[in-house]
């Protein structure tokens, strides 16, 4: 794993895509989730996450959201900076 320099909250919202449990975002290479919560309604559910990742901010960005799309996710990421 590269050094984890960028902290970043991730949201991703389902609205009947691929299940969305509490582990997806392990699926990442490069990533380490500090915190995690889910909430539910029927089949539509939206996950918060406070990442810390090695990629840029902007690269992180693209990378999650082609991620999300590819199972039928909404994703918005905050970057929050560098760590340290």
């Amino acid at each position: 794993m590269r050094p984890v320099d960028h902290e970043s909250l991730v949201i991703i919202l389902s609205l009947g895509g691929s299940p969305l449990e509490r582990t997806a975002l392990g699926a990442l290479s490069d990533v380490v989730v500090s915190w995690v919560r889910v909430e539910r309604e029927g089949e539509t559910a939206c996950l918060a996450a406070r990442v810390m990742h090695g990629d840029p901010p902007d690269a992180f960005r693209d990378r999650v959201r082609r991620w999300g799309a590819a199972r039928g996710w909404a994703i918005t990421v905050a970057s929050g900076g560098r760590r340290g």
